[in-house]
């Protein structure tokens, strides 16, 4: 009989054991906290390939997920016999025979140990084709959102290539425009006298220190468009707060551009800054009132879509046009499909005997880490940061491509800052479960 107590003793133990046993959160927060990251990533990159395609964006969000799991276990003692069983016959006699078919002292079934487990995770998917979305994601990019990527440490110079779709210049009666929009449009200007290129303009902005300072006014706002909702958001067109509104302006901030000089041997900083690119020697323009920490006035009204910069009263006047959050997606796009399918310049594309480098990808001369704007492997493998396919094939963002992950960084923000939660209309849930 001391098997049987020894037994029943153990189930006891394993009854008690299981109270023990508790899920624990550590783990399934990290799965679900990669998950997310993972599938945000692959949706940016699904839409950089889709622009490199001329395919239609699609934008939706994983609104919030619900992960669950329910564990039952149960233990009991087997049915065994305690005694011996003595049947009475009618002729007389008795014999002794087991309690159990087929013949054991001891029987276990499903009731004696029993283990479920269920693992559920629910999740939100909604979209963000909406009206309220696109009104802010097809808006250019404005100074105070520029200001926040400046000032979170985004390289400049890749800042100047993203948002940037094209420069302006005006002197005196003569105006003249660098548009990039390759293979057709490398940013030459043939009217310039100097055949200035749209990359020569990115460096000089970048060597030169240009950037952005706000200012806050205490007071009501100049115009009356400010009191609408439009002006409440952070990259609402006055960037109205709490304690009055901000006006921003670009400027030309010396120290940022010493940083930038001292990344790049001198020669070439001497070559970038001379006259073959600026119409006024460097020092001459740190001395104009566009230096940063000068006396200005802020704009009446709303800012302009065109971001200006006057130099010398008005007698140099340049102009940056921005593009949109939708922009920086295309322009990506078809830097992708340029290097996917190998594409030279169209014929007609002016470029300057002697700016050469105009026709080459987007190159950053002050990120020495990862100087390519955006690195994506087609068909190649390899260990990959974000991996996506497509009807071409697999494409992947190489581990080592710095200043591309970078840029998927500021994408999620980007759409982040241009997404509001009344803007999540459609959710369809979904209810995945494992056993």
């Amino acid at each position: 009989m001391w098997y049987r107590a020894l037994l029943a003793g153990a189930c006891l133990a394993g009854l008690l054991t299981a109270c023990a046993v508790v899920d624990p959160v550590d783990n399934r927060y990290d799965t679900v906290g990669r998950s997310l990251a993972k599938a945000r990533n692959e949706s940016i990159f699904l839409n950089l390939v889709r622009a490199s395609h001329d395919y239609p964006l699609s934008f939706s969000v994983i609104g919030n997920v619900n992960p669950g799991i329910t564990n039952q276990s149960t233990f009991g003692l087997p049915n065994f016999l305690i005694g011996p069983h003595i049947a009475s016959y009618p002729g007389g006699g008795t014999v002794t025979a087991p309690l159990f078919s087929p013949g054991r002292d001891v029987i276990f079934n499903n009731t004696t140990a029993s283990d479920s487990t269920s693992v559920t995770t629910n999740f939100q998917v909604s979209t963000q084709e909406t009206s309220a979305f696109y009104q802010g994601f097809l808006r250019p990019i404005d100074l105070q959102t520029l200001a926040y990527f400046i000032r979170q440490g985004y390289p400049r110079e890749m800042l100047f290539w993203l948002f940037t779709d094209s420069f302006q210049l005006t002197l005196g009666d003569k105006q003249y425009g660098y548009h990039y929009n390759p293979p057709d449009d490398y940013g030459c200007s043939s009217y310039d006298p100097r055949h200035r290129c749209f990359i020569d303009w990115v460096h000089a902005a970048t060597l030169l220190g240009l950037t952005v300072e706000e200012t806050t006014d205490e007071g009501e706002p100049r115009d009356a468009a400010a009191k609408g909702a439009g002006a409440d958001k952070p990259g609402g067109k006055l960037g109205r707060s709490n304690h009055g509104t901000n006006y921003a302006r670009f400027c030309l901030n010396r120290v940022l551009g010493q940083e930038a000089q001292a990344t790049l041997p001198r020669e070439l900083v001497q070559l970038q800054l001379s006259s073959k690119n600026l119409d006024k020697p460097a020092d001459q323009l740190y001395q104009d009132q566009v230096v940063c920490g000068g006396q200005w006035t802020p704009p009446t009204g709303l800012q302009p879509d065109i971001l200006p910069l006057q130099f010398f009263g008005g007698a140099i006047n340049f102009t940056i046009v921005p593009r949109s959050a939708y922009g920086v997606f295309e322009f990506l796009g078809t830097l992708m499909k340029i290097e996917r399918e190998h594409i030279a310049p169209a014929d007609y594309a002016f470029i300057p005997p002697d700016r050469q480098y105009a026709a080459k990808a987007p190159f950053l001369e002050t990120v020495h880490v990862d100087p390519h704007l955006i690195n994506v492997l087609h068909e190649l493998g390899g260990k990959c940061f974000v991996h996506t396919w497509f009807e071409d094939g697999d494409y992947c963002v190489p581990d080592e491509a710095t200043t591309t992950k970078r840029i998927f960084g500021l994408l999620a923000q980007l759409i982040a800052i241009e997404t509001a939660a009344s803007d999540l209309s459609i959710v369809p849930l979904f209810r995945p479960e494992a056993q």
